[in-house]
């Protein structure tokens, strides 16, 4: 397998694919006609890739549990039990305001709107006390 990673999760799934052995990895930017060249080379000429990917596709295969049991347990969980209050998830029951945090943004932007606005007076009042000093030195002839 070659992976070309481009975005998203694709990094981490290449490198994942890397590390058991069954890929090699092409970066973006130094994708080019030499290192596709190599990354076939080196798959096709390199027994361990093709045996790193026959073991993951048996192990796959022969997972100890198969999705269509693991199915038929949990639909017959859920016959069972039938309303799972305690699995429903928190966030179901907030309001709009604690969804979007607006509380928490509205603090953070008055804590922003006070800085700026006390620079600007600070800076204001620097700039009042400087001009106040050089209107005070007046040439006496």
């Amino acid at each position: 397998l070659i992976t070309v990673a481009l975005f998203g999760d694709q990094h981490k799934n290449s490198k994942i694919a890397a590390k058991h052995g069954f890929a090699v990895n092409i970066k973006k930017s130094t994708f080019n006609e030499e290192t596709v060249a190599a990354a076939i080379k080196e798959v096709l000429e390199n027994e361990k890739y093709s045996e790193n990917a026959r073991r993951l596709s048996l192990m796959v295969r022969k997972k100890p549990v198969s999705p269509s049991h693991l199915l038929v347990k949990w639909t017959e969980f859920l016959a069972e039990f039938q309303t799972l209050d305690n699995l429903v998830p928190a966030g179901t029951k907030l309001n709009v305001i604690q969804y979007y945090s607006i509380d928490v943004i509205a603090v953070l932007l008055l804590a922003v709107f006070f800085i700026v606005f006390f620079l600007y007076k600070s800076v204001k009042l620097a700039c009042l006390w400087c001009c106040s000093r050089s209107s005070k030195k007046v040439k006496k002839d």
